[in-house]
């Protein structure tokens, strides 16, 4: 089977299409088999006045485009320019993560790039010199 599977804890709220959704009283499991559907679970979601970083600011423009906030048109050619920026930061460290990030959002797939942008907030605050903690925590 192809596609997304969502495990669910109970009471786990997501995200899928712009519609805001809540599991039952028991875990479950979710497949999306479509590979242009928008899901976001809430517990990854970042809030406004967490997004203090570049990469976070890219994380929290994915997120907005997921839950239909912002839209393709308007917000794909800032991502793009984020990207080039961030592709200057991380170059001499990992030649290859900006790249891959940016195919990811070219092809629409958001949710990867979320996933994907974890690891790179991860790194971010090691270069920045901050608690690994925090970076986590988003």
């Amino acid at each position: 089977m192809s596609g997304l599977m969502l495990k669910l804890a109970p009471g786990e709220r997501f995200i899928i299409n712009g519609t805001l959704l809540e599991n039952g009283d028991k875990p479950g499991r979710i497949r999306v088999p479509s590979p242009d559907v928008m899901v976001l679970r809430c517990r990854d979601a970042l809030r406004p006045d967490e997004v203090d970083t570049p990469v976070k600011q890219v994380y929290y423009a994915i997120q907005l485009l997921i839950t239909k906030d912002l839209e393709e048109e308007d917000t794909l050619p800032a991502l793009y320019r984020a990207c080039d920026d961030l592709r200057d930061a991380f170059i001499h460290i990992k030649p290859d993560l900006i790249p891959t990030l940016r195919e990811m959002i070219r092809r629409g797939n958001y949710y990867s790039a979320l996933c994907y942008l974890k690891q790179v907030i991860e790194l971010e605050s090691q270069l920045l010199g901050q608690d690994r903690s925090d970076a986590l925590a988003a």
